[in-house]
């Protein structure tokens, strides 16, 4: 290696490399990858501060087709609302497998948002049906705006149906996430926003389920993103009981997934889960295969997704030549 120097990329740099249509590509290719046995996730690492509020997790991660490692290192702490911090922020560090060398320290909170939703995304490409039109957002948070955005790259969205808690973020969503194309519309309760969906995207930090199995219609595609640690549920688990259900990595979604309470209440067992999405990116899987199919896809967020990003951002700010060079390690 030439170069001994680190590259610095800041949250306002990263935002102008990364743009949701390449993110989608990125993250499929890396769902394939990770599917064909190409890639090294070990499960992510919790530091649980209750005292705090919050946590922190590692997760590290290794693809044969980048040559590159990633570790992120985020945080969540729900209560920092009001504070002037965002609930989640995260760095990256990219490292050269062959001799460790850090080769770029970049802000991941952007990363974060963007490659989650583009999963979602990625998702709804296999299990949704391809003429789905109307999108239901339970909650309007950050992840609801790159669920949606990723959505709209993948299908012709006519209707979009929202449900918040807080009416000034769901003013302030419809105020930035309005298209001339599409009609929005704001709902009093779960119930009424859900139904009639083609897809739903639950994004909420709840730790009781928020949407009924009676709420979804034949073959409604659910994204159930909101799950992120132990304890936490959006969905009534009898919805589970009949759907075909899809996770982005079983190890953790058991553990803190959509299907973590299921699991430990001994509702839903391994052999109730269909596949990982990268069996079904990778060919190995089929993804819906009926019309009235009801579709789960079980979102907790991939160090590989992580790294596919870093990777895509750090070749990019290398092409145009921007972020910041630094000796960080002094050689």
């Amino acid at each position: 290696m030439k170069n001994k120097t680190t590259l610095i990329l800041d949250r306002k740099t990263v935002t102008s490399l990364l743009d949701m249509k390449a993110a989608i590509a990125a993250v499929e290719n890396i769902f394939a990858q990770f599917g064909l046995g190409r890639a090294v996730m070990p499960p992510k690492l919790y530091l649980n501060l209750p005292q705090y509020h919050g946590d922190f997790r590692a997760m590290p991660a290794f693809a044969e087709e980048t040559a590159k490692c990633s570790l992120k290192w985020v945080n969540t702490h729900a209560n920092n609302s009001g504070s002037g911090f965002p609930s989640v922020m995260a760095v990256v560090i990219l490292n050269d497998p062959k001799t460790g060398f850090p080769l770029s320290l970049m802000d991941g909170t952007f990363l974060t948002n963007i490659r989650t939703g583009a999963a979602g995304a990625v998702a709804a490409k296999y299990l949704a049906r391809p003429e789905s039109q109307t999108v239901s957002l339970v909650g309007c948070g950050a992840q609801a705006r790159t669920q949606l955005s990723g959505l709209r790259e993948i299908f012709k969205i006519r209707t979009v149906k929202v449900w918040g808690k807080d009416k000034p973020i769901v003013e302030k969503f419809l105020q930035d996430m309005k298209r001339p194309n599409e009609k929005m519309e704001t709902f009093a309760t779960v119930k009424d926003c859900v139904q009639s969906a083609d897809i739903v995207v639950t994004t909420t930090p709840a730790h009781k389920p928020v949407v009924k199995a009676s709420w979804i219609r034949p073959g409604t595609h659910i994204n159930a993103i909101g799950a992120d640690a132990a304890g936490k549920e959006e969905l009534d688990p009898a919805i589970f009981k009949k759907a075909k259900v899809v996770v982005d990595d079983y190890r953790q979604a058991s553990h803190s997934g959509e299907i973590n309470v299921p699991i430990s209440k001994k509702i839903l067992a391994r052999k109730d889960i269909y596949a990982e999405l990268g069996e079904i990116v990778c060919g190995r899987k089929k993804g819906r295969t009926a019309q009235k199919e009801i579709t789960i896809f079980d979102s907790t967020g991939l160090a590989i997704q992580d790294l596919a990003m870093a990777d895509l951002i750090f070749r990019k700010a290398l092409q145009k030549k921007v972020g910041l060079q630094i000796n960080l390690v002094g050689i």
